[in-house]
């Protein structure tokens, strides 16, 4: 029998019209939905007020991509039990802000970078997440294998350079 990755429940944290999220998620539970289902669903797409891919379907592919094993993550409880102390932060905002971490500028990567090592532990760390995400993508590209992002960013961590 193969195991479905449903959606068990949802919690917004927005301002504006947040129903229409909750609704998709209500329909989805009631449903039994699998979390891959959401990907065959076509939301309503208006460019001025929504993305090509909609929101919620955004959102679905952050727990996909954990339980796939394509972004590897640490919890904000994790960090604050001092996980992130034997790892170097990497600063992958668009602008640093993160005193005394390495920054990175994921534009500018087009191959390794030559002052990290690609055994050397990473934590990246961006404002919510995103962009650590896809610098985690560019480097396992270019061979980096241990790499974590800091799940919620700067906006629900207070990041520090552990001696960097």
């Amino acid at each position: 029998m193969q195991r479905r990755r449903r959606l068990l429940g949802l919690q917004v944290l927005a301002s504006g019209a947040v129903d229409k999220m909750t609704d998709i998620a209500v329909t989805a539970i009631s449903m039994n939905a699998a979390l891959e289902d959401f990907e065959s669903l076509d939301d309503a797409y208006a460019p001025p007020f929504s993305t090509a891919i909609h929101p919620f379907l955004q959102a679905v592919y952050v727990p996909l991509n954990k339980l796939s094993g394509d972004l590897v993550s640490m919890t904000p409880a994790e960090y604050l039990n001092g996980a992130g102390r034997s790892r170097r932060i990497i600063d992958t905002n668009p602008r640093p802000v993160i005193p005394g971490a390495t920054y990175v500028d994921l534009t500018q990567i087009n191959g390794s970078i030559e002052e990290i090592g690609k055994e050397e532990p990473l934590l990246l760390v961006c404002t919510r997440e995103k962009q650590a995400y896809f610098l985690q993508n560019r480097l396992k590209y270019y061979g980096y294998q241990n790499t974590k992002v800091l799940e919620g960013g700067v906006i629900f961590n207070e990041v520090h350079a552990f001696g960097q």
